[in-house]
């Protein structure tokens, strides 16, 4: 046996090197968090539209994520098993001097239901629809969280009623878990709970991965009508989840700014409404509002906005915005993209992308091309400017 001092030195340096070797693994893993102040376009980048990968058809991408450690990408495809099965792509977006050089596609995940199967056909199955529109990486778990915007269809009497949901699955596409939709949040056929194509379109972790946001698209029924040309008063929510316990803990009301152009048709794909959130720091949202009109089908209109969580209303017992009218999150335009005087197509995703040579963090956002001939499968890089 050592004398006890020796074994004191030996079992502090053990310590102290284990307490390194967590502290390492931790710092590998730490969020991404940054203050901001404005943001710098710095480069377009655009990929032919509608590729063939492994026998997919690459589009649709509705959502991105950075996992650094791994210098890798996960692209969502809202594809419902139409083109090919519903997958998540991974993709190497290489950055050279400040621009974006090349963006590879890599790989191939199918999604895969709690069966174990690929998710069926689009149509062959009533019961089931996927609608990937956006992904988030939790390096902690190394799992992957998306949401599905289900169905709400009604046509030719028939009906169709798929729940939305957000599932967690590995990175090889498994089925691992899912979180319970919130009360007033499932699809019914009256006029209650969400719109079809207006559920969860952004998420984003936060505080280490323990808190997920989850914004509405557009308001629920109770909480009033769509954003509209001159109606800037429509208000929409963002959910707060505690990850561990999966569990809806705060909704906060966020209120929609007006559709920018007057439609020339009124028709459902008239729309102003969320798309993509990503946590700054654990104060500050940055939310990415998408406005699309008939008769300007040319163009996206896109506002980028911080969002300060500081001081936000828990509306979560609040079952209607009508009947209860709420405290609205307090936001504030960060960055117009009508201000660049180019091509805008319907940008949906948004990551952090590497630290610039400058020390600034970027962002980079993606474009769900909606498998159309005419759209353009652009990828911006911007800086962040702290």
């Amino acid at each position: 046996m050592k004398p006890v001092s020796q074994l004191f030195f030996v079992y502090s340096v053990l310590g102290i090197v284990l307490s390194s070797c967590s502290a390492t693994k931790y710092a590998a893993v730490k969020q991404n968090e940054t203050n901001i102040s404005s943001v710098k376009f710095l480069d377009e980048y655009i990929m032919p539209l509608n590729p063939i990968f492994q026998n997919t058809v690459v589009g649709g991408l509705s959502g991105i994520d950075y996992d650094v450690k791994q210098n890798e990408y996960y692209m969502i495809s809202d594809d419902p098993s139409q083109h090919s099965p519903a997958r998540i792509y991974t993709a190497q977006i290489d950055i050279k001097e400040n621009k974006i050089d090349t963006v590879r596609v890599t790989g191939v995940t199918y999604i895969l239901q709690e069966n174990g199967k690929p998710y069926p056909k689009y149509g062959s199955d009533k019961t089931v629809k996927p609608d990937g529109e956006s992904v988030r990486y939790n390096p902690l778990t190394k799992q992957l969280l998306w949401s599905s915007e289900g169905e709400r269809l009604f046509k030719d009497g028939d009906t169709t009623i798929v729940q939305p949901s957000l599932t967690f699955i590995s990175t090889d596409g498994k089925f691992l878990d899912t979180i319970p939709m919130p009360k007033g949040f499932h699809f019914t056929k009256t006029e209650s709970g969400p719109r079809k194509n207006a559920l969860f379109e952004g998420l984003t972790y936060a505080d280490q991965y323990k808190t997920l946001y989850a914004s509405l698209e557009e308001p629920l029924y109770q909480d009033g009508p769509q954003a509209a040309f001159e109606y800037n008063k429509a208000l929409t929510r963002i959910l707060k989840f505690d990850v561990a316990a999966k569990k809806n803990i705060a909704q906060y009301a966020y209120n929609l700014g007006a559709m920018p152009v007057k439609p020339t048709v009124e028709n459902d794909w008239n729309v102003n409404g969320i798309s993509e959130i990503l946590a700054i720091n654990n104060d500050t949202l940055l939310v990415m509002e998408r406005a699309w009109a008939k008769g300007h089908d040319d163009h996206t209109f896109l506002k980028l906005y911080l969002v300060d969580l500081r001081g936000a209303e828990n509306e979560i017992n609040n079952s209607s915005f009508v009947q209860n009218p709420p405290k609205p999150l307090t936001k504030k335009l960060l960055f117009d993209f009508d201000s660049l005087n180019q091509h805008i197509d319907n940008f949906e995703g948004i990551t952090f992308g590497p630290k610039l040579p400058n020390g600034h963090q970027s962002l980079i956002f993606c474009v769900d091309n909606n498998f159309g001939k005419s759209q353009v499968q652009q990828f911006f890089l911007f800086e962040i400017i702290p």
